[in-house]
C-alpha cells in the first residue's frame, strides 16, 4: 500500500457502487474509520505491489502436421545443475511420445539425457477439468540447452498441450500492468523483471497477447521509452496493442542467459480487461443534507457510456483547529447513475464522522476513483476534489460517543459496533440458518451432510464462472430462505460472502453467534492459477492476484473482522503434480499459503494434509470432518 504522508490525518474514504440493482438485494452505504485510511487498507496498492510471480517455463504446445503425426517443439534449457521437473498435460495423453533433440538435431529419451527420473500422473480435476497430466522429476539434471519435441499420433484435429518446466535456478520473474486504467485508447504497458532486477544479463523477451481470435506477440524492451524506467536496468515493457479489447491474456516471457549457454527462462501470465471509458469525473462535488443524520455528496460525472454499475470510492478529509489534514471515513456503495450526458454519482457521508474526528472546513475528498466492480477496472482517479459543507444535519450537534453500525453501513442499522463486529445487525429473526457455498467452477455438492446440522442450505450453481459481485448477490438469494444465516465457504465462496457482507443488505448482517463467515482455501489474495482459467470455466479476473488485490482496496475493516479462515497444504508430496510447478509452495493444489491471508480477519491456522478438493494427493480440505463439526458449532446464524 502507498504510505500515507506524515503531515496529514485522513477524516474517512467513501467507495459507492453505481449501477443497475439485482433483485433480492439492497446496496448499503458502507463506511470505514479514518484507521483505515490511514494504514492504506483502502487505497489502491500500485501496481508493482501486486505483480504476478513466476519460478517456472510455460508455454502452450503448437502442433503442425509431419506425415501421419502432429508434431510440436519448444525449448527446453537449463542453465543450472540439478533438480528440474518438467510436465505436460491435455485432454488426452495417448499416443505421445516425448524425447529431446541436442544441438545437432539428434533424439534421446528424455532419461538418456536428464538422468533417471520419477514419473507422476494425475487427474487434473478443478483447476483442468478432463485433462490429463504427466511430470518427470529429474535429482541431478545437467546444465544445457535442448528442444523439447512432442509427437502425437495421427488424429483428426490438432491436439491441444501445456508445457511446464521448473529447474533449480533461483530466478523469479515478476509482471504486471503499469495501471489499473486499462480503458480503451490510453497507453497500458505490461512490466517485468526478475525479482533480483539488478543483474544485466537478460537478453530478450515477449509477451503473447489474446483477446478473442486475436494473437499478437510484441517485443519485450529495456530501452526506457516503454515506460520501463531507465535504459538497460533490467526491467522490460511492452506497449498492450491499442486494437485490442474486452478480455485480455498476457503471457509474458523474460529469458536471462549468454546467448551462447544454456538460460533461464521464466514464464507468467496476465488476465485483464480492457474496457471503454464508461465515465469521467468532471471535478464537482455538490454537498447537501439528506437526512437528519446524512449529507449527500454528489460527484459530477460525464456519462460516457451505458448506465451499468460503477463503483466509487473516496477518502473525506478535513482540517483540525490547527489546519493540518485530518482523516474522517471511507465509505462505500452500490447505486445505479440516472440520466443522459451527465451523472451524479452519490456517496453519503454521515456527519457523526464529522464529529468523531472534530474536523473542520476545509474539506475533501481524497483518492477518488470510479471502476467497474465486476472487471476491476478504473475508470478515472482524481487525486484530490474539494467540496463545501453549507447546513449541517441537527445529528452532528448530537455526536454518538462510538462507532455504531449505521455509521458503518447506513440506515436500517442499529447497534454499537463491537471489536468482532457481532454487534452490527441487532434485528434477532426466529427462521436462523446456515449457508454452505463451493467456490469457482464446482461441479456440485461438496460439503459432507452429516458435518452440518439443520436449518442449513447449500448454495449450488454448478461449473460456474462468477465475479464475486455476481456470486454474491446470488448468495444472497439463496440465504434469503433464512431471515438471517452464517456462510460457511469454500474458495471464492469465502470472498463472495465477504462481498456480500460488505456491500449488500441480506439476512448475513443480522446473524447471531460467535462467526459469521467461515472459509477454508479461500484465495483472499488471488492465485496465479486464475490467469489459466481458459482450461476451466474461463479466467476469473476477481481471482487474479491484481485484481484480488483492487477487490479488497473497498473491504473495510469491520467487515475483516467477521472472516474465520483456514489455509491448507499437502503433507509431503505435491497436491497437483502440475499446478504445484505454477505455485508457491506452501500451497493445496489451487491456492498459496501466502495469498490465502486476509489481513485484519481471524487466521484459525494452517493446516497441513488437506488439498483444495478430489483427485489430489491428500483428502479436499472440505472433508475434514472434525473441522466441518468446529465449524458448524460456532457459526452465526
Amino acid at each position: 500500500m502507498r504510505a500515507m504522508r506524515s503531515s496529514a490525518i485522513p477524516v474517512c474514504v467513501l467507495a459507492s457502487i453505481v449501477g443497475p440493482a439485482v433483485a433480492q438485494t439492497v446496496a448499503k452505504q458502507v463506511a470505514a474509520p479514518p484507521e483505515d485510511v490511514v494504514s492504506g487498507l483502502v487505497r489502491l496498492p500500485e501496481p508493482r505491489e501486486v505483480a504476478s510471480t513466476s519460478r517456472a517455463f510455460a508455454r502452450e504446445l503448437v502442433f503442425a502436421r509431419e506425415g501421419d503425426a502432429w508434431v510440436a517443439e519448444l525449448p527446453l534449457e537449463l542453465a543450472t545443475e540439478g533438480r528440474a521437473s518438467v510436465a505436460w498435460s491435455a485432454p488426452d495423453l495417448s499416443g505421445w511420445r516425448v524425447s529431446l533433440r541436442d544441438a545437432t538435431g539428434a533424439l534421446h529419451e528424455l532419461e538418456a539425457v536428464l538422468g533417471a527420473s520419477e514419473k507422476n500422473g494425475a487427474v487434473l480435476v478443478e483447476t483442468l477439468p478432463g485433462w490429463i497430466a504427466e511430470r518427470r522429476d529429474f535429482a541431478g539434471a545437467p546444465r544445457g540447452a535442448w528442444t523439447a519435441r512432442f509427437e502425437v499420433a495421427a488424429r483428426a484435429s490438432e491436439p491441444r498441450g501445456l508445457f511446464v518446466v521448473r529447474d533449480a535456478a533461483d530466478a523469479e520473474l515478476a509482471a504486471w500492468v503499469d495501471t489499473f486504467t486499462t480503458v480503451a485508447g490510453e497507453p497500458l504497458v505490461v512490466l517485468a523483471e526478475f525479482a533480483d532486477s539488478t543483474a544485466r544479463d537478460t537478453l530478450e523477451g515477449s509477451v503473447e497477447f489474446e483477446a478473442g481470435p486475436v494473437k499478437l506477440i510484441v517485443p519485450l524492451a529495456d530501452d526506457g521509452e516503454h515506460a520501463d524506467g531507465a535504459a538497460h536496468d533490467g526491467r522490460f515493457g511492452a506497449f498492450v496493442p491499442r486494437e485490442l479489447s474486452g478480455s485480455v491474456v498476457a503471457t509474458v516471457e523474460l529469458v536471462r542467459g549468454a546467448r551462447d549457454a544454456a538460460r533461464t527462462s521464466r514464464t507468467a501470465r496476465l488476465a485483464f480487461d480492457v474496457l471503454e471509458r464508461r465515465t469521467l469525473l468532471d471535478g464537482s462535488v455538490t454537498a447537501s443534507v439528506h437526512d437528519p443524520l446524512r449529507v449527500r455528496l454528489d460527484l459530477g460525472a460525464f456519462a460516457l457510456g451505458p448506465a451499468a454499475k460503477l463503483l466509487v470510492a473516496a477518502e473525506v478529509w478535513g482540517s483540525d483547529s490547527n489546519g493540518a489534514p485530518v482523516p474522517v471515513c471511507w465509505l462505500a456503495r452500490m447505486v445505479e447513475p440516472a440520466g443522459e450526458g451527465t451523472w451524479q454519482l452519490p456517496l453519503f457521508l454521515d456527519v457523526r464522522w464529522l464529529a468523531q474526528s472534530r474536523a473542520l472546513p476545509p474539506f475533501e475528498l481524497r483518492e477518488v476513483r470510479v471502476q467497474d466492480p465486476d472487471r476491476h477496472v478504473v475508470f478515472d482517479r482524481r487525486e484530490r476534489l474539494p467540496f463545501e459543507l453549507g447546513s449541517l444535519p441537527r445529528g452532528f450537534f448530537a455526536p454518538s460517543s462510538s462507532v455504531t453500525a449505521a455509521m458503518l453501513m447506513g440506515p436500517g442499522f442499529s447497534g454499537a459496533s463491537s471489536a468482532g463486529g457481532h454487534g452490527l445487525g441487532t434485528r434477532y429473526p426466529t427462521d436462523r440458518g446456515l449457508v454452505l457455498t463451493h467456490g469457482y467452477c464446482s461441479s456440485g455438492s461438496i460439503w459432507p451432510a452429516a458435518d452440518f446440522t439443520q436449518p442449513k442450505v447449500e448454495f449450488l450453481d454448478p461449473n460456474a464462472n462468477r465475479t464475486h459481485d455476481q456470486f454474491a448477490q446470488l448468495l444472497a438469494q439463496t440465504g434469503s430462505t433464512f431471515g438471517s444465516f452464517g456462510v460457511v465457504g469454500h474458495s471464492q465462496g469465502g470472498c463472495a460472502a465477504l462481498h456480500l457482507l460488505t456491500y449488500y443488505t441480506s439476512g448475513l448482517d443480522f446473524a447471531y453467534g460467535p462467526r459469521k463467515i467461515q472459509s477454508v482455501a479461500t484465495p483472499y489474495q488471488g492465485t496465479p492459477l486464475a490467469s489459466w482459467g481458459g482450461f476451466a470455466c474461463g479466467t476469473n479476473n476477481d481471482m487474479v492476484p491484481a485484481n484480488s488485490a483492487v477487490w479488497l482496496a473497498g473491504i473495510p475493516s469491520w467487515a475483516r473482522a467477521e472472516v474465520y479462515y483456514w489455509t491448507t497444504s499437502n503433507s509431503g508430496s505435491a497436491c497437483n503434480f502440475f499446478t504445484n510447478l505454477l505455485l508457491s509452495d506452501p500451497e493445496d493444489g489451487t491456492v498459496e499459503q501466502a495469498r490465502g491471508q486476509l489481513s485484519g480477519a481471524n487466521s484459525m491456522g494452517h493446516v497441513v494434509g488437506w488439498c483444495h478438493t478430489t483427485g489430489m494427493s491428500n483428502p479436499a480440505n472440505y472433508t475434514d470432518h472434525a473441522r466441518n463439526q468446529q465449524m458448524n458449532t460456532f457459526a452465526a446464524r
